[in-house]
């Protein structure tokens, strides 16, 4: 009796490993499929009763995301809404940026990963972005080409240390160089609101902690898709 159970769990611990392989071998097909799919990104979603790529619905959800900032840019020019409204400790803006077609961006930010889905949309609207981690690169880069605009987040870690001011040591050096060139400040909520009165008296030509309030700082809205 002991020697039949002992065979019975000898069978057992066999059966786990074949049904594993039985598995596998009968869905290795569907398997292979999902594995190429993850490869080239082609999960799809179904979407208003159609079936769409993650390429195709995230294209789509970049056009109605663009158009929405668009149209929220033309409304916050109209009401004049930018330098002293309900959300003046999160943006501001301390001259007009002059009115050119922008074709180039520096952004100093020791995170660009963090801008990501942003540097994409200038990349659409036919616009150059060049990133660099720290303010030295990023002087460095002003001095070698010209910019249509600098973008710089506000505290950034540089030389192994952390500034929580190293936006406004870029402003400064800028001004110097470059009195015309805008400047603008893509920040945290309370970098904004610590930081706005002193980037105001610096000439910075806007800070903001929204990307919808950096488009129309940017005046992306006169832009059209490259």
């Amino acid at each position: 009796m002991k020697d039949f159970s002992s065979l019975l769990s000898a069978f057992a611990n066999l059966l786990w490993p074949a049904a594993v392989m039985w598995l596998v071998w009968r869905l290795h097909e569907p398997l292979a499929e999902l594995i190429l799919s993850a490869k080239s990104r082609k999960f799809t979603l179904k979407i208003g009763g159609q079936e769409l790529s993650m390429d195709e619905a995230n294209a789509q959800q970049q056009k109605l995301i663009a158009d929405l900032q668009s149209k929220v840019a033309e409304l916050t020019k109209t009401m004049g809404i930018g330098s002293l409204g309900a959300n003046q400790a999160i943006v501001a803006r301390t001259h007009e940026t002059p009115a050119k077609v922008l074709t180039s961006v520096l952004w100093v930010d020791d995170h660009p990963k963090n801008n990501s889905y942003f540097v994409e949309q200038l990349n659409q609207l036919g616009v150059r972005v060049d990133p660099a981690l720290t303010t030295t690169d990023g002087l460095a880069m002003l001095g070698n080409r010209g910019y249509g605009a600098v973008i710089s987040d506000m505290g950034r870690t540089e030389n192994g240390h952390f500034n929580g001011t190293a936006g406004l040591d870029l402003l400064r050096a800028i001004r110097v160089r470059d009195p015309d060139v805008p400047v603008f400040f893509f920040c945290s909520t309370r970098a904004a609101e610590k930081h706005r009165s002193e980037a105001m008296q610096e000439k910075a030509n806007g800070i903001t902690s929204s990307p919808t309030e950096l488009y129309a700082l940017l005046n992306l809205d006169q832009l059209k898709p490259a």
